[in-house]
């Protein structure tokens, strides 16, 4: 499910949005998780502590302490969240040449147009499902998804799968023959151990018959798969 954040500092805007974002699902059978926030720090505490995911952000650029400029940037360059999809909404010109710096996906002007807001959107939830490489799963009935490059390994407990990530853990419930079977796509990914499939892009070093993994933890490697593991490292790296 792809999640969309609403910052601005006025009230009144973010129920319209939010508003205008239930009449665009019903109108095309879209599903959306949406959160909303009346300040920059705000939506900044909420996304130091979240994993990327598939996201848009209609963040307002006239907001009091830290703009909506400012808030990009931390997204961009402090969060490394190149993934997001923001579109600002404004009634103020003169920002289009900073714009550039946070590779915005739209700008709205203010007082909203549903056409316009719609058209927009629409584009930019294209672009999150086709161009963004996320690992989708369901947890308690709830849509999940994780940028597949943030994933350190899968652990299995039984049908539960622990996802170890750069940023925090999650879990869902699938066999490993399901799991591997969606993975095959993404060779980065090597089922190396009963309980353990390694994104080799974190892996740190090989140390006798463990993975070393970017986050200290050891992973034993069966040894007829330590072959195939030394091969999938050369070959990506």
């Amino acid at each position: 499910m792809i999640e969309i954040l609403i910052c601005d500092d006025q009230e009144i805007i973010t129920k319209q949005l939010s508003q205008l974002i239930q009449e665009y699902t019903l109108q095309h059978k879209t599903s959306f998780w949406v959160k909303s926030y009346q300040s920059g720090e705000q939506l900044i505490t909420y996304l130091q502590k979240e994993e990327p995911m598939k996201r848009i952000i209609l963040l307002d650029i006239e907001m009091p302490i830290m703009n909506g400029l400012e808030v990009a940037k931390y997204i961009r360059h402090d969060l490394k969240d190149y993934a997001s999809e923001i579109i600002f909404v404004t009634g103020t010109n003169g920002y289009e040449r900073n714009l550039f710096q946070v590779k915005p996906s739209g700008f709205i002007p203010k007082p909203i147009k549903r056409t316009q807001l719609f058209e927009t959107l629409g584009r930019s939830y294209q672009l999150l499902e086709t161009q963004s490489p996320f690992f989708n799963y369901s947890q308690n009935g709830i849509d999940k998804s994780i940028l597949l490059d943030n994933i350190l390994y899968f652990e299995s407990h039984g049908r539960k799968k622990v996802i170890v990530s750069q940023h925090h853990n999650d879990w869902f419930y699938e066999n490993m023959s399901q799991l591997n079977q969606r993975l095959e796509e993404y060779p980065q990914f090597v089922h190396c151990h009963r309980s353990y499939i390694v994104n080799v892009n974190h892996v740190v070093r090989i140390d006798g018959s463990d993975l070393v993994m970017e986050n200290k933890q050891l992973i034993s490697v069966k040894p007829k798969e330590r072959a195939r593991v030394e091969h999938v490292l050369l070959e990506l790296f």
